[in-house]
């Protein structure tokens, strides 16, 4: 329903657009001047009497007004009518963020006892360990996500 409002609005304003431009030209600014009296100014006068140039300029006054009621009605009419577009910030802002995984790198030596361990006695590695074959405990703190691939 709204949208027949807004489009019987549009041909309502095309036709005081029209009325507007005919009631001006209509209009001699002196005897024998103008556009008026090249499209037939003499027939406000006939149709209005002698006071055609009141009757004219307050037709023109009042369509005026109209027009431009009728022109900001539908601006706001087509403004509200449009659905909000998110911005790239608040879409951003309001998208869940996703950070990857840190990556679990092998260990390159034996992990050091804890200090707060007591004191074992030390007992020398054979030549041939291996090493630990469980990863060391994922950091409490994030890794910093790698740089992005540059595009091709």
């Amino acid at each position: 329903m709204s949208d027949f409002l807004l489009y019987a609005s549009v041909v309502a304003l095309f036709l005081v657009c029209i009325l507007v431009v005919l009631v001006i030209l209509m209009q001699r600014p002196s005897a024998n001047a103008g556009m008026g009296s090249a499209l037939g100014g003499g027939a406000a006068e006939t149709v209005f009497g002698g006071e055609s140039a009141n009757v004219l300029s307050k037709m023109t006054t009042t369509l005026t007004v109209i027009l431009f009621v009728l022109s900001f009605g539908l601006y706001l009419g087509f403004v509200a009518r449009e659905k909000p577009v998110s911005k790239a910030l608040d879409a951003k802002a309001t998208a869940p963020v996703v950070t990857p995984a840190a990556p679990v790198a092998a260990p390159a030596a034996p992990a050091a006892p804890a200090a707060t361990a007591p004191a074992a006695p030390s007992v020398p590695a054979p030549a041939a360990a291996k090493p630990q074959s469980t990863p060391a405990p994922a950091a409490t703190t994030p890794a910093k996500p790698a740089a992005p691939a540059p595009a091709k």
